[in-house]
């Protein structure tokens, strides 16, 4: 878009402005100086250098930089005042009484500004956009001294300015995966322009896809000191290039300073900007004589929500988002010059991969990347730094509304963006209370697109609504069981489905994996009595790729004191000790390999999302957490370094289907003969007309077919003026299948009338009767009464514990016995195992007296027992080859389909390495200190001849109700039976 021409002779009759956003304007002339290059940088710890007049020397001690960048490229991990400073030659003004502006797209935090030692000016906001004029400052033909002195603020005070309470996103110190580094500087171009002392300072432009309609607002700006008359010429084209389709003109009188007129025409016929033909307009104007023109892109559109469902041009559409925090390597917020092109990636990704829309979460996009959603057809849905996190003060309102209200005003004439979010994951409170009353400012600003007020509605006040449509100035209660007068959600949060309040309209749901029965039912039926839902945030991740990660920074040259790199090559060293220290060698050839392995299980997981959700009609849309593994962390669709997870693109492409299968079978691991639910739901996002449609279904396992159905699809023809569900159920039976244990699939067929993807789904079966035999006798303490019978059924001999036990045996089997406080029992177990017996603890629980989770572990070095919430951010459970796994499938990680509620929360760390390792968890780019866990999931330590075994599985509570349980229970025991 933007050509970076200067002229150092003759004046054309016409220079051509560029149509890129400005602070302020619109339109920016090419006549343009980039100011890129030549610039040094200096930090400020002590913060003196405003009284000891940096601006009027070169700074000492300096080291070069180019702009944009970030202040820790540079320095590191520092926080607080920095200094830029670059020198150049402005060239002779080639247009009579013309002006220099200096503009500078963006500098996080607040910005001062000295130009030849003297001030030029000051500004606060770390997006938005903003331009002085140096006109009086700058000497043309001669070298002149830029110097921008730069606060990014931290935790603790600096001239009253502190993270918590200036907008930030997520930003902190210290920095954990999951949040965003304190990063500021200089973020966006800095240039000077040669501009003409009457000009248009900002064009937007209102198109009216109903009736072709397009108003014009132009600020108008006149420096010359007097009055004038004067007529401005504009024309609309294809910005592609083509004949002018309208022109008109428009006579106004200037006084000295700016002026606000609006001019409307009538565009015949437009052609619409949607999905799979963005078509763009341009529109240029400029004074009639006058050299200067100036343009800027638009688009016909109408974006809105009609009865709780998306409407792109009177469309329904079923909204396929993701989102980006716009993080890369190196620059952070800025894309590395290694690789420049890594921003426009994810959205060519996200494009080619079935999304039609893109969240910039808690931060805008760069100026770019909106030209290019523009050009390809990607709806934008933007927010500013102040809608997360944004603490309460004095100045948060005013902070608010500069971030936001300038957000707008910068970015209101790209068609692509299509929603203005306010805030994300906010409570109730003097923040949300302000962004609610905040609507009637964005709409002077521009009322032509969808609001949004906070993501998650994590408010709780039902009695306001979520969003406000074009064209409206309240807050309409869309979604959910928002209503006029409706009573408060309860603030208590259901912890099974993370992030979720109840009947929320716009939804976070954050579920601990693997998924429970229950969440996949809530996702099914969720919105069944209530309006419609929009699923804002969800999805499962993967370990993060640290070791690759680490050596793309490698493989890029990057300074290796960046915080991104450090932490990355942190979490690849701790994770390869673990590696080593548990023994894992030929469980993967490297330990890059789990990682793979990881990411290659998260495209199942996501499947498993799209099923559930694509399979109920009262969800409107879906934003999937997350585009890439920004943040740190592994919930991206790809990686950091913007290449796919193995498998991901397949996923995406079946999940955003506009026809697809959603297969279900539940248990996805059962015994043979064992009654299965089995489920087929049509998603139908209006590609197949109403209409009945014969269907067949088949499950095959090792010997071919082992189940055939025939049904019929049943697409209902809608009542007048109403939309087909976005689903229609077509199968649900208890089937049982007898054949003979491993892997199946669930197979659909549409005999006729299209082509749905998401056509199989896989689960497993177990032979009953087929365990190895229990023999001999143990000691039972503290096991569930239900084990106790299973363990019996088994065949080994069961007497209860206790320390005056007439049981001669080497064997004692422990359940959760942390409320025993009987000493001598704990001494009594500790000696049977100096003397030779084996103690295996199946509840990690055990050990806790009050806080301590380990206090009664019979170990020198006793570490913790960490109850690991797994989530988004999860640990992967990885066997090796062991007798605990014989017959399983191991080794590798565990497939959480297969051992459903054998996956362990719990794992043993701090712990010395044990003399045999069966399982352990490890997670990389999980959101705590350093990014990395991992720790003992089962494993036997020696107590002298004795062994002490500790193990994290859910076995007891689960005996005799799953095939992987019982075959774990079974050889656990065998295993430790065994001198």
């Amino acid at each position: 878009m933007k050509r970076r021409h200067f002229l150092s002779a003759a004046v054309p009759a016409t220079l051509s402005f560029s149509a890129r956003p400005a602070p302020g304007a619109t339109g920016v002339a090419e006549f343009t100086l980039p100011l890129e290059t030549g610039w040094r940088i200096c930090t400020d710890p002590d913060n003196r250098g405003r009284t000891a007049r940096w601006f009027d020397q070169p700074l000492a001690g300096a080291i070069e930089t180019s702009v944009p960048a970030i202040i820790q490229q540079h320095f590191p991990g520092y926080h607080g005042v920095a200094w830029y400073q670059c020198e150049f030659q402005a060239p002779a003004h080639p247009l009579r009484g013309g002006r220099y502006i200096l503009r500078f797209s963006a500098v996080d935090y607040l910005a001062e500004v000295w130009l030849n030692g003297a001030p030029a000016g000051k500004h606060e906001g770390g997006e938005t956009p903003f331009a002085f004029d140096v006109t009086s400052l700058l000497k043309p033909g001669a070298t002149n001294r830029l110097t921008v002195r730069v606060l990014n603020p931290a935790k603790e005070p600096i001239d009253g300015y502190t993270l918590q309470e200036i907008p930030h996103r997520n930003k902190d110190v210290p920095f954990t995966p999951g949040r965003s580094f304190d990063t500021g500087g200089i973020t966006e171009p800095v240039e000077l322009v040669m501009a003409p002392a009457v000009r248009a300072d900002d064009l937007f432009i209102r198109a009216d896809p109903r009736t072709g309609a397009v108003r014009v607002r132009a600020e108008l700006r006149n420096d010359t000191g007097k009055a004038l008359a004067t007529r401005w010429k504009f024309r609309i084209a294809p910005a592609a290039g083509g004949s002018t389709v309208v022109a008109f003109e428009h006579v106004t009188k200037l006084a000295p300073g700016e002026k606000t007129v609006e001019i409307e025409t009538i565009l015949a016929h437009p052609r619409l900007w949607d999905l799979a033909d963005p078509y763009l307009y341009r529109l240029s104007v400029a004074l009639d004589g006058g050299p200067v023109e100036w343009s800027v892109r638009f688009g016909f559109r109408d974006f809105r929500i009609v009865d709780g469902y998306f409407r792109l041009n009177g469309r329904r559409i079923f909204l396929r988002s993701t989102h980006t925090g716009n993080h890369a390597p190196i620059g952070q917020i800025i894309a590395p010059r290694e690789a420049p092109d890594l921003l426009r990636r994810d959205l060519l990704l996200a494009k080619t991969s079935g999304f039609n829309a893109v969240r910039f979460i808690a931060g805008v996009a760069h100026p770019y990347q909106l030209d290019l959603c523009d050009e390809i057809g990607l709806m934008v849905y933007e927010e500013c730094y102040a809608g997360w996190e944004l603490k309460d003060s004095p100045a948060m309102a005013a902070r608010f509304d500069e971030a936001t209200l300038g957000m707008v005003r910068r970015d209101r004439n790209h068609p692509s963006v299509t929603i203005w979010g306010l805030l994300n994951e906010t409570d109730d409170g003097p923040v949300f209370r302000h962004a609610v009353a905040c609507l009637p400012a964005i709409r002077k600003l521009d009322d032509t697109r969808l609001v949004l007020l906070s993501s998650g509605r994590w408010d709780c006040q039902r009695s306001i609504g979520s969003a406000s449509n074009p064209d409206t100035s309240d807050w309409q209660h869309v979604w959910g069981a928002e209503a006029p007068g409706a009573e408060p959600a309860s603030r208590k949060w259901n912890s099974m489905l993370g992030g979720y309040f109840e009947k929320a309209g716009d939804a976070h749901v954050y579920p601990r994996v693997p998924q429970a029965a229950e969440v996949n039912q809530f996702f099914s039926t969720v919105g069944r009595d209530t309006k419609p839902v929009f699923l804002s945030e969800y999805g499962i991740g993967s370990m993060m790729n640290v070791i690759r990660e680490a050596r793309r920074f490698e493989q890029a040259g990057a300074n290796p004191n960046l915080e991104d790199f450090a932490l990355l090559r942190s979490m690849a060293e701790r994770l390869t000790a673990d590696w080593i220290r548990f023994r894992m060698d030929g469980v993967y050839p490297f330990p890059e390999d789990l990682l793979e392995a990881s990411q290659r299980l998260m495209a199942r997981h996501r499947r498993l999302g799209f099923d559930h959700i694509r399979s109920n009609p009262k969800i409107c849309g879906f934003n999937v957490t997350g585009m890439l593994d920004h943040g740190i962390t592994g919930e991206g669709l790809w990686r950091f370094w913007r290449d796919w997870k193995p498998g991901m693109a397949d996923a995406l492409e079946d999940g955003w289907a506009p026809l697809r299968w959603c297969l279900f079978v539940n248990p996805t691991h059962a015994y043979s003969g064992t009654p299965l639910r089995v489920e087929a739901v049509l998603a139908n996002e209006d590609v197949l007309p109403p209409g009945e449609y014969p269907a067949r279904f088949r499950i095959c396992g090792p010997e071919g077919v082992a189940w055939d159905f025939r049904t019929t699809a049943r697409i209902p023809r809608p009542a007048s003026g109403t939309d087909a569900p976005l689903a229609v159920p077509a199968l649900d039976q208890e089937v049982r299948i007898d054949g003979p244990a491993g892997r199946y699939e669930l197979v659909a067929e549409l005999e006729r009338g299209g082509a749905p993807f998401g056509r199989r789904t896989e689960f497993d079966l177990s032979a009953p009767g087929a365990l190895p035999p229990l023999s001999g006798a143990a000691l039972a303490w503290g096991l569930p009464t239900q084990a106790v019978k299973w363990l019996l059924s088994q065949g080994i001999a069961l007497e209860t514990y206790s320390n005056t036990s007439a049981l001669a045996s080497d064997l004692i089997l422990i359940g959760d016995v942390s409320k025993s406080h009987d000493d001598a029992l704990w001494a009594d177990i500790r000696r049977r195992m100096e003397r030779g017996a084996t103690a295996v603890f199946f509840a990690p629980q055990a050990f806790r007296e009050g806080k301590d989770s380990t206090a009664r572990l019979p170990l020198a070095k006793k570490g913790r027992a960490w109850d690991f919430h797994d989530w988004l951010y999860h640990k992967e459970c990885v066997a090796r080859r062991h007798p605990a796994f014989e017959g399983l499938p191991a080794p590798g990680i565990l497939d959480w389909y297969y051992y459903g509620p054998v996956i362990p929360r719990y794992f043993f760390d701090g712990l010395d390495a044990p003399d045999e390792t069966a399982a352990a968890a490890f997670a990389t780019g999980y959101s705590t200190p350093g990014g990395y866990a991992g720790g003992l999931l089962l494993g036997a330590y020696k107590l002298g001849p004795g062994r002490l075994i500790l193990n994290t599985f859910r076995l007891l509570e689960h005996a005799g109700t799953h095939p992987a349980v019982d075959r774990m229970l079974v050889n656990i025991v065998r295993w430790a039976a065994r001198r």
